[in-house]
């Protein structure tokens, strides 16, 4: 009844939304699924979240569970970059392609190829089948609106340089830390790293 409108579907990928709590179909007593009309509904709003709009899983479980709860959803209520955790692993749950990550994002062929060369998105063998994720769609979504500032890859070197230096000093402030202790200190060292630099940004602008 999907795979009209999502060909790549497959049990695994929705047994994956299962897990993350996006679908909860019934359990018959000798444990088959049984999935109701609301269930398609749902897992068709899911796939198209994810499809249309890219957005993290964490973030559609959000709204769906503010739709179930009568708050309903803005259609301006669009996922913001700040609200990404770096205490989460990048978020794998869409594979894209090089073809939509160029379609999606704006940017030429010669532009990615520079954002792969100065480390700003990992280098993806095609003939392997090796595939972008969420992440890396963001990433060239900002580029290619850095670009309408005159801005180019080459220029965003820095950005790579910055990035790694915090992740080392970070990784040195955790050791001896573990799960959720772990986690929660990477949450708070980013957003404070975030507003220093903000902050220190506008002083040497204004």
């Amino acid at each position: 009844m999907l795979q009209g409108e999502f060909s790549g579907l497959t049990i695994s990928k929705i047994r994956f939304l299962e897990t993350k709590d996006l679908i909860t179909p019934e359990r018959t007593p000798s444990g088959y699924r049984k999935y109701t009309e609301d269930d398609l509904g749902q897992l068709r709003w899911v796939l198209r979240q994810q499809r249309e709009q890219f957005l993290p899983l964490r973030v559609i479980r959000e709204r769906l569970s503010s739709e179930k709860q009568g708050h309903g959803v803005s259609s301006s209520d669009t996922f913001q970059v700040h609200d990404i955790d770096p205490a989460l692993p990048p978020d794998d749950s869409l594979e894209i392609t090089r073809v939509e990550i160029l379609q999606r994002s704006g940017l030429l062929e010669t532009d990615l190829n520079a954002m792969e060369q100065y480390g700003l998105l990992p280098k993806r063998n095609e003939l392997r089948g090796d595939l972008y994720n969420v992440d890396d769609l963001l990433i060239a979504k900002i580029a290619s609106r850095l670009l309408g500032f005159g801005i180019e890859p080459r220029h965003l070197r820095s950005y790579r340089r910055a990035a790694d230096s915090e992740a080392a000093l970070m990784d040195q402030r955790l050791v001896g830390l573990t799960g959720n202790e772990a986690n929660h200190a990477v949450t708070e060292l980013s957003q404070l790293g975030y507003e220093l630099k903000s902050l220190l940004l506008r002083r040497l602008i204004h």
